[in-house]
């Protein structure tokens, strides 16, 4: 098949992960084109199989040359079918399918926002939770849940060192919760370190926050980090502090990463994880402590997880239910 990918945002977070990484699975049996704003700042992740296509116009959401734009690619090109992901790229093509007749997939990435999608007929979502979000008006319309997988790599088995490393993943921006997690660390009655990977828009809020606290020697921003897998793998705890989250990659990286996760119950979260890893943000002190406590108890419940669900999460299984969701459309 002849595939579009289309995700119009510039910047690298959990989502454009999900976009990269089935671009790339994808290109091994079809023939891929992403499309992607200008300026988008994660372009080179992008295997050599994927053939690029930047588009020119300015990337606002109501510009008219920009619709104009990948119409006169799509016509030229002629896909089999365009995946789009998140808000502003299936509104951009539902505005060009207008215009010129396409077979369009958008997959909504959580439960907020995104009326758009109770417009179309092909729609996936990433948990139960986004799918009942959306409130379909066409009387055939079709939506899927097609959760988030990753290619798992290979990480060094080093055990975690004698301090306890909790380590927290994620765009720094408020419905994240980093700044309840730094309150929640701060009341804890153990020595600890929490390492926060990532980058954003709250990053002086949080180093302020840090300070008020008097957390500096023990609540680190590391800032973007690729090596991810070995911190989590070399910690003995990873946190999900969200406020909302749709099927967060933190949880699938966790499942074959970590030692131990819990989470805020967000998304499709629910759908993975016992009552056991679960704590509301207020809670989140508490439970970790709990897990201090019974280190090994959490660590053998999250093994049992882990063998029983890990192997669902596999990219290939993820790209094959794609695949067949491509031809029924």
């Amino acid at each position: 098949m002849r595939i579009v990918q289309f995700m119009a945002s510039e910047r690298w977070g959990g989502a454009e992960k999900v976009f990269v990484q089935l671009a790339n699975g994808l290109s091994t049996n079809n023939e891929v084109y992403a499309f992607l704003l200008r300026g988008t700042d994660y372009a080179w992740r992008f295997s050599p199989a994927v053939n690029i296509i930047e588009l020119k116009s300015h990337p606002t959401t109501h510009n008219p040359f920009l619709v104009l734009e990948i119409l006169t690619i799509l016509k030229n090109l002629r896909p089999d079918l365009v995946h789009t992901h998140a808000v502003k790229a299936s509104l951009l093509m539902w505005r060009v399918s207008r215009f010129f007749s396409i077979k369009h997939l958008a997959t909504k990435h959580n439960a907020r926002k995104g009326k758009i999608f109770n417009r179309l007929s092909s729609v996936s979502t990433v948990s139960e939770d986004a799918r009942k979000s959306v409130r379909q008006r066409k009387s055939r319309a079709v939506v899927k849940t097609i959760h988030n997988g990753i290619q798992p790599q290979m990480v060094n088995a080093e055990p975690p060192g004698s301090l306890f490393r909790i380590t927290a993943v994620g765009r720094l921006d408020a419905i994240k919760g980093f700044d309840v997690l730094i309150d929640q660390v701060g009341g804890l009655t153990f020595p600890f370190e929490l390492h926060i990977v990532g980058e954003g828009p709250e990053q002086h809020t949080l180093e302020a926050h840090i300070r008020e606290h008097n957390l500096e020697n023990r609540v680190q921003l590391c800032g973007f980090c690729e090596d991810v897998p070995q911190r989590m793998r070399s910690s003995h705890l990873v946190v999900i502090s969200s406020l909302s989250e749709g099927f967060p990659q933190v949880m699938v990286e966790s499942l074959f990463y970590a030692n131990a996760l819990i989470s805020t119950p967000v998304g499709g979260v629910k759908e993975v994880l016992p009552d056991l890893f679960l704590a509301d943000q207020q809670n989140l002190g508490s439970k970790i402590e709990d897990v201090f406590r019974r280190y090994a108890h959490y660590c053998s419940e999250f093994a049992k997880v882990r063998q029983e669900r890990a192997n669902d999460f596999l990219l290939s299984g993820i790209i094959a239910q794609y695949e067949n969701y491509y031809k029924e459309i």
